[in-house]
């Protein structure tokens, strides 16, 4: 539970960072959306030979109209508007379009790519000085403060942006602002966050603008719905899908999951269930992960609490499905990455203005000297002060590069470090295995042919001995081949060669290895194919797969038994399938099969065959770089069938 609480949170100030980002399009607002496609279609029917500022403008502006309704139809016009804008080299053309991508991004849920591009944004605005592409760069980087839980630096940044909207007079930037303080006292337990959702609705209210109105009162509900004085937060919550004139999927999505949340604690189950299925359905159509997961959150609760196990079980996985996409823990890590490019950008900026303010300075000496010759004596002292300076900006560079450069040594040798411990690991699992998985064969074919050099024995007794030898040195050799290529695999030492390969053709070289191990088991090998069937891989691999499916299968599939091989080809894929109807392998079993090695992994065949436990990894990675996929079925005491499948 304490989780789920926390994702609803964390969706709470995620969801406001696509509708509180100040609209910073440069085109009027005024103008509807079929009235600036009208525009685009006339623009596109004549063609002029070179495209100005306004149709970048224009092109911005059907992106805002169509951020709400149609995130692609956005991306595309945002796209169009960042290309001419670099052929144009519109500088506030290009910072609207970037901001506007890393909005589309953030509504998909791709939230690295939606910083990377604001950050960009906050770059280009600072340098030309635009305002209110620098106050929606603040608004941005204070909900991140708030998702990292820094809420007095969330705080100082959400208001730098909403001292720039109030002077710029951009009430709908600067409703957006006070929505995300609230949201950030929301957050720290605040009844603030009440005062900030009003004021927020109010100017939305005068705008008007109906969805910054729609997000105010969703949220109110929220906070009530916190504070558990439910039937308030029902009002705020019905509002949304009761008013009319303005419709939105996300924002319906949002209250009727608040909806379900209200009745679930009210105990009024099928209610719940009915909004949360809305709710589902539309955060399912606006692709919006946060909300699906919300939704999904509910769903589970409240048919667990009708006893309906079928339908909770469905929606808890569906729920863990998107709950543990949403917390991927390389997220953080690409944040903070992210962070510090901004704090290097407004270095940057600061290195800019400083070297204008000395270029100033430097002017204004010169204009002293030529006007007045008795400062000769002050010209001399900031010249001299000047070099000083100069050279110890000199001497810092080269403490820098000094620095990086023992920064990067130092990082060279923990990978070499990294590479050495793992080498050594690959070099101590190695010999483990040869100690305890190779010697004991080696040393029973060792006894069995000084017993044959004896003369104890007659000739049938010797030619069985003869027999029992070649069969052991086959199994024996197989294991060889297996551990030298997986010692191969893990010092990275594989070229995988792709090219055509006629694979019913392979199987069939392989089968005929075997045939006298399955003729000594009595097990029928069934090879069936209508037409040689092809594909593109590496023989050797190929080989070393399908060698140790067979002899797998062979190990495991007791006297009087059979192996079926087939194939399963479509247009897009061709699939191998290696079945037979042996001993069959528990449901603890099946989940390590591909993940471990060695002794905890490998058992004895039908008849006291003896493998080495690494084959079925080296399958894996063979076909993965054949990239190529298999998975595996299997019952106790029915039999396992593996599935190679390769794309055409």
């Amino acid at each position: 539970m304490e989780r789920r609480y926390k994702v609803m949170v964390a969706r709470v100030f995620l969801f406001a960072v696509f509708i509180s980002l100040s609209p910073i399009s440069v085109f009027s607002q005024q103008v509807s959306l079929s009235q600036l496609l009208t525009k685009w279609e006339k623009y596109t029917q004549t063609k002029p030979a070179k495209p100005d500022t306004s149709v970048v403008n224009l092109l911005n502006d059907i992106t805002l109209d169509y951020m709400h309704t149609a995130s692609d139809s956005a991306f595309y016009f945002a796209q169009k508007a960042l290309s001419m804008s670099k052929a144009l080299k519109y500088e506030k053309g290009k910072a609207t379009a970037y901001a506007y991508i890393a909005k589309i991004h953030y509504t998909k849920g791709n939230y690295d790519l939606s910083l990377s591009y604001a950050l960009t944004a906050l770059g280009i605005s600072s340098h030309i000085d635009y305002k209110t592409g620098i106050a929606y760069a603040h608004n941005t980087m204070g909900v991140i403060h708030i998702a990292q839980k820094k809420y007095a630096l969330a705080l100082q940044e959400l208001m730098k942006a909403a001292t720039l909207n109030t002077t710029l007079k951009n009430q709908t930037g600067l409703s957006g602002n006070y929505f995300n303080v609230g949201l950030c006292y929301l957050e720290m337990k605040s009844d603030s966050a009440i005062h900030y959702f009003l004021l927020s609705r109010e100017i939305s209210i005068k705008i008007p603008d109906q969805h910054l109105v729609a997000m105010a009162n969703n949220h109110l509900g929220e906070y009530y719905l916190q504070k558990g004085k439910l039937n308030t937060a029902i009002s705020f919550y019905s509002s949304i899908l009761e008013n009319r004139n303005y419709q939105n999927d996300w924002e319906d999505s949002f209250a009727h999951t608040g909806l379900a949340k209200c009745y679930y604690a009210k105990g009024n189950y099928n209610e719940a269930i009915d909004h949360s299925q809305k709710g589902y359905l539309l955060a399912k159509k606006s692709n919006t992960k946060w909300d699906i997961e919300q939704a999904l959150g509910v769903l589970y609760l409240s048919y667990s609490a009708v006893g309906d196990s079928k339908n909770a079980y469905k929606y808890l996985l569906l729920d863990k499905i998107y709950s543990d996409s949403l917390f991927n823990e390389s997220k953080e890590k690409e944040i903070n990455a992210l962070y510090l490019k901004q704090k290097q950008a407004e270095n940057e900026v600061l290195k800019k203005k400083n070297q204008i303010a000395e270029e100033k300075e430097a002017s204004q000496r010169m204009l002293i000297v030529v006007i007045v010759l008795i400062a000769i004596l002050l010209m001399i002292i900031a010249i001299t002060t000047y070099r000083n300076a100069e050279r110890i900006k000199r001497l810092y560079k080269i403490l820098q590069r000094k620095t990086e450069y023992i920064s990067t040594q130092n990082e060279l040798i923990e990978q070499k470090n990294d590479a050495l411990n793992e080498s050594n690991q690959t070099k101590d699992r190695l010999f483990s295995i040869i100690g305890h998985d190779l010697r004991s064969p080696f040393a029973s074919m060792r006894g069995a042919l000084e017993l044959f050099n004896s003369g104890m024995f007659d000739e049938d007794e010797k030619q069985m001995m003869l027999d029992r030898v070649l069969e052991q040195m086959t199994v024996t050799s197989a294991m060889l081949e297996n551990l030298l290529s997986w010692a191969n695999s893990q010092r990275e030492g594989l070229k995988t060669n792709i090219e055509p390969l006629v694979l019913t053709d392979l199987i069939n070289e392989i089968l005929a290895i075997f045939k006298n191990v399955a003729i000594e088991k009595n097990i029928v090998l069934t090879h069936v194919f209508d037409s040689p069937v092809s594909i593109n891989a590496d023989q050797d691999q190929m080989h070393v797969v399908f060698r140790n499916l067979v002899a797998n299968a062979i190990k495991f599939t007791k006297p009087n038994g059979e192996i079926f091989i087939s194939y399963l080809e479509t247009d897009k894929s061709v699939k191998v399938l290696v079945k037979d109807n042996g001993v069959g392998m528990s449901e603890d079993k099946l989940k390590l099969i591909f993940q471990e090695s060695g002794k905890s992994i490998s058992t004895y065949g039908t008849r006291k065959e003896k493998g080495i436990g690494i084959g079925l990894m080296l399958v894996k990675k063979f076909v993965e770089l054949n990239h190529a996929t298999i998975t595996v079925e299997s019952k106790e005491k029915e039999g396992t069938v593996f599935i190679v499948e390769f794309m055409k």
